[in-house]
């Protein structure tokens, strides 16, 4: 069963599928150790852990599909890659869906910003034409392979407003694209941060309710869950930015620790590792799995 097959039974069998963010092969397996069924691959991860740089479309298709497939390689549950803007023109998409099958990925989003894109949360966010994203949809669709494999469209019109972004994601679903991903980061011209979380649940719901086919969401108000997003009608929620958040908090204290004390004592002190290295990081990698296949091997010859 392909990768594309096995996320759209997920979907149907879970009712929310909830996607934790990776963005390396490491924070895969950790988010498949846990019990997550489904992945999301995020670019702004990505950027970061591989570029060391900001969202703001610096990444390249080459670096993404590498970045995938070594991401796809190492776990055994369907993993979901944040498309950009498609790299280019058509037949940059094409490649992008090819690649991306041919990874072992299954599904991918592919979002209406002008390139290069900008993560939402900074200021300078653009979009195309209705027609041209219509146009990146038509040649993402054009170029599976696997009927099953599922494209997502994304969209930022709510820069444009509420109703614009309804509008847009309509159409992309009526166009063939498989679910709806509003990005809502601007309520009609003001920050959603602004409004309450019940407010912006009213919002979410909104969304839910007017978009006629399957949505993905990307955020959950303060005060409530998963569940309560699925209770509002959300069929898949990509969650990418907590996993990197606390990476690189974690790195930070600790990193800073050593420097300013010269030790790890005292962080390790307030933070006791749950899995220590190297021992704990090799076994949650498969050390024990690794070692019996040598011993069959290795051994026999001796």
């Amino acid at each position: 069963m392909s990768a594309g097959k096995r996320f759209r039974a997920l979907i149907d069998r879970t009712g929310c599928l909830v996607t934790p963010g990776v963005y390396d092969a490491l924070s895969a397996r950790i988010a498949e150790q846990v019990g997550f069924e489904a992945l999301a691959i995020s670019g702004f991860g990505v950027e970061a852990a591989l570029l060391g740089k900001p969202d703001v479309g610096l990444l390249t298709l080459s670096e993404l599909v590498g970045q995938a497939r070594r991401i796809a390689g190492v776990v055994d549950v369907p993993v979901t890659c944040d498309g950009e803007t498609g790299f280019g023109g058509v037949h940059n998409i094409a490649r992008l869906v090819r690649e991306m099958e041919d990874c072992g990925i299954a599904a991918i989003q592919l979002e209406d910003q002008h390139g290069p894109k900008r993560c939402p949360a900074l200021d300078g966010r653009s979009v195309v034409s209705l027609e041209e994203q219509l146009a990146r949809l038509g040649a993402a669709l054009a170029a599976r392979r696997d009927p099953d494999f599922v494209v997502i469209a994304r969209s930022d019109a709510d820069l444009l407003g509420i109703d614009e972004l309804i509008l847009r994601c309509n159409r992309y679903l009526a166009a063939g694209a498989d679910i709806a991903m509003p990005i809502c980061f601007v309520v009609d011209g003001r920050p959603i941060s602004e409004l309450t979380p019940d407010d912006q649940m009213e919002v979410y719901a909104r969304l839910a309710r007017e978009i006629d086919g399957p949505v993905k969401g990307v955020l959950i108000p303060a005060g409530y869950a998963a569940s309560d997003m699925a209770a509002i009608g959300y069929k898949v929620m990509g969650l990418t930015g907590g996993p990197i958040e606390a990476a690189v908090n974690a790195l930070h204290r600790s990193l800073a620790e050593l420097h300013r004390s010269g030790t790890e004592a005292a962080y390790r002190a307030a933070n006791p590792p749950k899995i220590a290295a190297p021992g704990g990081i090799m076994k949650l990698l498969g050390i024990d799995a690794l070692l019996d296949f040598e011993a069959r091997f290795q051994g026999s010859s001796k």
